[in-house]
């Protein structure tokens, strides 16, 4: 629930905006298409969805970065 209401992100509001302009265009013509694409981008939106789903690389919004390097060991194979 608390995703739904936090973190909007520019792309969020785009498909939102994107939602309404398609919704607007399937009333005003009747067409079926028009509805899905208002739906398809509206549940985007309002779920915080894209890309996907996970596929989308964006990363968290509160990341605090460690500043703590590990040392990587290699080891030769043969």
């Amino acid at each position: 629930m608390n995703r739904l209401f936090r973190d909007w992100s520019a792309a969020r509001w785009l498909r939102l905006v994107l939602a309404g302009v398609f919704l607007a265009a399937a009333i005003s013509e009747g067409e079926m298409l028009a509805y899905v694409a208002a739906a398809w981008f509206g549940i985007q939106a309002i779920f915080g969805l894209g890309c996907c789903s996970t596929a989308c690389a964006t990363p968290p919004a509160n990341r605090k970065p460690d500043g703590f390097v590990k040392e990587v060991d290699y080891e030769e194979v043969h």
